[in-house]
């Protein structure tokens, strides 16, 4: 599945340090031949008549590759450690280093393959082959390790770069193009399967072409395409590949070889998919003894099988059977565990995979809760599950640090979140029968809690790292236009430009990547307190946020665990802390919808009936006494509910009583939203509102035409109306209005003098991608008039509140383990303390009537609590009667603490 040579045209490149003359180019269509064995003796001919040191460098390493293809590991080894000190030119130590990162990445030590992969582009940079064959190998490596331990942003960077390379130095049909179509083909599998598929088509006919039909390396194509009509739930086609492909290895490797395992065990999956528990069985068998004559009895791939197994056996209700190969799976993937006893679980230390790790030790949990609940009733069980949920977790956060691209982070809370739920879920259980219930109910909260916002909370902790580590302003600076440059990159990306100008920016974004990670190195080699404090971030406790809590404040925190349809309200107040639980019926999810649906079109028996429902699922009333403020930390689907829109108890009868006289949540609390509970925890304690407030206020009104924007005139009104009351106290208001409303002004760096900053414009939240998202301005000083996410992030921020008066505001991608992630999310990594958004588009004399209100009460009484003062606002509007409809007032909602 890898690239597997360099040719004879690379070593005639690199005439005048090495002898290339001496080198048949034999070797080399031997190992293109997959015929390993005959390259391997061909190289130990050359050798016993090459005198010349650099020559012999260069046949030792083509024979290490040929050696660690055939699977003899140790042989490879012990000629990587004698050759290893031979290589004493960069070119030549990168070349050595290449082989040893493919060496561990075939071992499945997937640390030290990293650590020599990255070695070896450095040399081979500081020879100047930054751009060679060379290097293009040694980042096809790195790109399947990163593939492998599901770093699938950076597998595409690096594959991408190496493809490109090879397209500039080789023809169409090379050999070496058709490896990178495979690796990238991999890639895809699990993010694109239209393009996976392109990709091994390509890779496909350039093999046919070479090799004909029957040779490994069809075998190797026949293996990826199987493995993506497995994914895609086409199991016939993915049995008759996996078929074709184990004939094709049968025949070149007549014993035990990892190529024929891996097949083996692809082929249980699809059995398993189909639901023949028999013949998966089976072939899993064939795939774990084979592997184990490979590998011994250490290697992630033979994790992976016994993993399996014990899902089997897991499904026949075997829990015994289960467990001890769970236990199995872990010896297999770390060197110094040893222990059958499954009361054990692991130090987090020489492992060879982390992500099988997670799996195998969610999957444990699981199995000692089903045989709680299926056998025994021990408590031991129940404990012994959580005590392994909590080995996960810290996985997790070793896992995320270990990992630099923020959506392989993201990517990442999809398993997290399963740790998660059933953390909560066990936790939950273990309080209902536990003689001290606290302990329990504090863990199932700490659960809950880290399933939201882990990725933006990591990125505020390493921001405010920076911050306390003493860092010199210049290097600050450096970063700034490090990020500027990726985030541009990665919008013109994600804009799917022609193949040309996406191969550029993609060989681009790879160089800036590898500039942001030495200056990342740098920062931490000079300012050792950066390095302390980077990770440094605190898990949510309840008594920290009791603490910050006033006597009249209760925080309503909400976990969903879609795979058993269960929903847990935490409550938490000064003194109180409640957990309510609910089983989730399938009207849930068109109760959400119906809600949201019945605000937009002003359907008011629709909303009624949503209303009530929801209301009774999520507002733990009878909890609430003495309470006056909630803080709001929702989950999933909720993140996009006005809460402020739910009843209160208090309405008699079932007839629709007209929009004004409805009892809002509004009307009895002020409401405000949270991303996470770990977000209070980094937020500095409020401070006093500030005796001479500013705002900045912009509003472009009118957009260039290439935008397909209406115009909105409603929002100079607005603005305008803002400023006067400023002006009428004697506080500093600064208007942009039309051409003046530029994208370049807002990034010139003034914006952290302001308390206030007010964006009255259009805005477009991208589901899709995330970075895409953006707030449109005026075009201006070199700028687009896009201000997108990324862009966002870069700007600092020291507003107390942060308005984005503009259509969705408050939406965007709802990512598991992540919650929602657009430009809200943008504005609090950027400094905002407050930001107010909107769910939904509203005309601009209602949005206009609401902002001048709101910012009319927070200078005639600045307490500095935002939630109250929007509260009376839109009780204001509600007794008017005009826009008592939720319509009007219910989109724009308070996030901050």
């Amino acid at each position: 599945m890898r690239s597997f040579c360099l040719l004879l045209a690379l070593l005639l490149a690199v005439a005048g340090e090495v002898a290339a003359q001496t080198l048949p180019a034999s070797i080399d269509q031997s190992i293109q031949d997959a015929d390993y064995t005959g390259a391997v003796t061909l190289v130990d001919a050359t050798l016993a008549r090459t005198t010349d040191a650099a020559t012999r460098v260069l046949l030792q390493t083509r024979k290490a590759e040929a050696l660690v293809r055939l699977g003899r590991f140790d042989d490879a080894y012990a000629l990587l450690k004698t050759i290893t000190p031979a290589a004493t030119t960069p070119y030549l130590a990168g070349l050595v280093q290449t082989q040893w990162g493919l060496l561990y990445l075939n071992q499945g030590r997937n640390d030290q393959s990293q650590e020599a992969l990255q070695l070896a582009i450095t040399r081979l940079e500081e020879a100047g082959r930054a751009n060679s064959l060379e290097a293009a190998l040694a980042l096809s490596h790195l790109g399947n390790l990163y593939r492998a331990t599901g770093k699938y942003t950076q597998a595409e960077e690096q594959l991408a770069v190496a493809l490109a390379y090879r397209q500039k130095l080789l023809p169409a049909n090379h050999e070496l193009i058709a490896a990178s179509y495979n690796d990238l083909g991999l890639v895809f599998s699990n993010t694109d399967a239209d393009k996976a598929l392109d990709y091994y088509e390509k890779a496909l006919a350039i093999y046919q072409h070479l090799h004909g039909a029957e040779h490994p390396k069809i075998a190797i194509a026949r293996t990826n395409t199987g493995f993506l009509y497995r994914r895609l739930e086409l199991y016939g086609d993915a049995v008759n590949n996996f078929e074709s492909a184990l004939r094709i290895n049968e025949k070149v490797y007549p014993g035990s070889h990892p190529a024929k395992a891996f097949v083996l065990f692809n082929l249980g999956e699809t059995y398993r998919g189909i639901g023949d528990v028999k013949a998966a069985r089976a072939f899993y068998e064939r795939a774990r003894t084979m592997y184990a004559e490979c590998y011994s009895l250490r290697h992630p791939e033979l994790a992976r099988v016994l993993n399996a197994l014990g899902s089997l056996s897991l499904a026949a209700r075997d829990y015994d059977g289960a467990l001890d190969y769970y236990q199995r799976a872990l010896q297999a993937n770390i060197t110094s565990f040893q222990h059958k006893d499954i009361s054990r679980n692991p130090p987090l230390r020489d492992i060879y995979d982390g992500n099988v790790l997670l799996y195998s030790l969610l999957s444990k949990a699981q199995a000692l809760e089903a045989r709680y609940y299926g056998r025994t009733l021990k408590f031991s069980d129940l404990t012994s599950a959580l005590q392994t949920l909590q080995l996960c977790d810290t996985l997790i956060d070793k896992l995320r640090q270990q990992t630099t691209r923020e959506n392989d982070k993201i990517s990442l809370g999809v398993t997290a979140n399963e740790v998660y739920a059933d953390g909560v879920r066990m936790a939950v259980e273990a309080a209902d029968v536990a003689l001290h219930k606290q302990v329990y109910r504090e863990l199932a909260f700490y659960f809950a809690e880290k399933s939201k916002s882990a990725v933006l909370q990591e990125a505020i902790t390493e921001a405010n790292a920076k911050a306390f580590a003493g860092i010199p302003a210049v290097l600050l600076e450096d970063e700034k236009e490090l990020k500027a440059s990726i985030a541009q990159c990665a919008q013109k990306l994600a804009l799917k430009p022609e193949a040309a100008e996406e191969k550029r920016l993609r060989e681009a974004l790879f160089t800036l990547n590898r500039n942001y990670a030495a200056y990342t190195r740098r920062l931490e080699q000079q300012f050792p307190d950066y390095f302390n404090l980077r990770f440094n971030s605190s898990a949510p406790s309840t008594r920290q946020l009791q603490a910050r809590l006033d006597g009249h404040t209760a925080l309503l925190s909400y976990f969903i665990d879609e795979k058993n349809s269960r929903l847990y309200v935490f409550m938490l107040s000064q003194k109180k802390f409640r957990i309510t639980e609910h089983a989730l019926t399938r009207e849930f999810d068109r109760y959400i919808t119906g809600l949201r649906n019945s605000l937009l079109f002003n359907n008011e028996e629709t909303y009624r009936l949503s209303a009530d429902y929801l209301s009774a699922l999520l507002i733990p009333y009878h909890q609430l006494d003495g309470i006056e403020h909630l803080v709001i930390l929702p989950t999933g689907r909720l993140s996009t509910l006005p809460f402020e829109t739910l009843l209160t108890p208090s309405r008699a009868g079932t007839e629709n009583i007209g929009y004004a006289a409805y009892p809002y949540l509004i009307k009895q609390y002020s409401i405000r939203y949270e991303f996470s509970a770990g977000l209070i925890l980094q937020k500095p304690a409020p401070q006093p509102p500030s005796a001479s407030p500013s705002i900045f206020l912009c509003a472009p009104v009118t957009f260039p035409a290439t935008d397909n924007l209406n115009d909105l005139p409603g929002t100079e009104k607005e603005v305008n109306a803002i400023a006067q009351r400023f002006s009428t106290q004697k506080l500093t208001s600064q208007v942009y209005l039309r051409q003046q409303a530029d994208e370049g002004r807002v990034k010139a760096g003034s914006l952290d003098t302001y308390t206030y900053l007010h964006f009255a414009t259009h805005g477009i939240v991208d589901e899709a991608h995330p970075e895409l998202s953006r707030i449109f301005l005026q075009p201006g000083a070199g700028e687009d008039g896009h201000l997108f996410a990324g862009e966002v992030y870069n700007l600092n921020l020291r507003a107390s509140l942060v308005t984005l008066s503009a259509c969705q505001t408050g939406l965007g991608k709802l990512s598991k383990g992540e919650g929602v992630i657009g430009l809200s999310r943008a504005l609090v990594y950027a400094g905002a303390k407050n930001i107010l958004v909107s769910y939904w588009s509203v005309a601009d004399e209602s949005t206009s009537v609401l902002m001048a209100a709101f910012y009319g009460r927070s200078l005639d009484t600045p307490t500095g609590m935002f939630a109250g003062t929007l509260r009376e606002t839109k009780l204001g509007m509600i007794r008017d009667g005009k826009y008592a409809a939720p319509y009007y007032w219910a989109p724009f909602v308070l996030i901050g603490f």
